[in-house]
């Protein structure tokens, strides 16, 4: 599955496809409407932890969930690129981001922050340990946040050790 832009009367609106094949070649297929796509781009440079005013990725990682950690990289995303938090509500109870009452995708860095891209972050399971940490990066990467190389490590960790004992208490 990937995204498809369309522009229609001058605004463009993300659609999510996936590839078919017939007998005369691949047809794109439809699968969601994201919503309307609002470009940014980045406005100020400042780091994840010093956004968050700490020093140490350790601890942070220690003392925080996994979802309130994507939240905050989401958000740190969001204030780098100059977005308004009044404009743009990122809502991870009901994982999705909205103007005003309609969904929408952010276009940033290389991909798109919306319900779909999150879902894909806060829902991720590890499966077998050698294609993980790919999809995770990759994850992260159609979300368009570029999380920090400590942090990476330390989420894509705290996945493992709540999978393993997930299935060790699982009869």
């Amino acid at each position: 599955m990937f995204f498809r832009i369309k522009k229609i009367k001058g605004k463009e609106y993300a659609y999510i496809v996936e590839n078919e094949w017939h007998k005369k070649g691949s047809r794109q297929k439809v699968k969601g409407y994201i919503g309307r796509v609002h470009k940014f781009d980045l406005k100020s440079n400042v780091g994840f932890l010093e956004h968050l005013n700490m020093e140490n990725a350790e601890a942070y990682l220690q003392g925080n969930d996994f979802k309130k950690i994507i939240n905050d990289l989401a958000e740190w995303e969001i204030s780098r690129h100059g977005i308004s938090k009044e404009e743009f509500t990122i809502d991870l109870n009901a994982i999705k981001i909205q103007k005003g009452n309609k969904e929408v995708a952010v276009h940033i860095n290389e991909g798109f922050l919306c319900g779909h891209t999150l879902r894909s972050l806060i829902g991720f399971k590890a499966v077998e340990e050698q294609n993980d940490g790919y999809r995770f990066a990759r994850a992260f990467v159609e979300a368009g946040i570029k999380v920090p190389q400590e942090v990476f490590v330390g989420l894509f960790g705290k996945i493992y050790k709540e999978e393993k004992a997930k299935s060790e208490f699982t009869w």
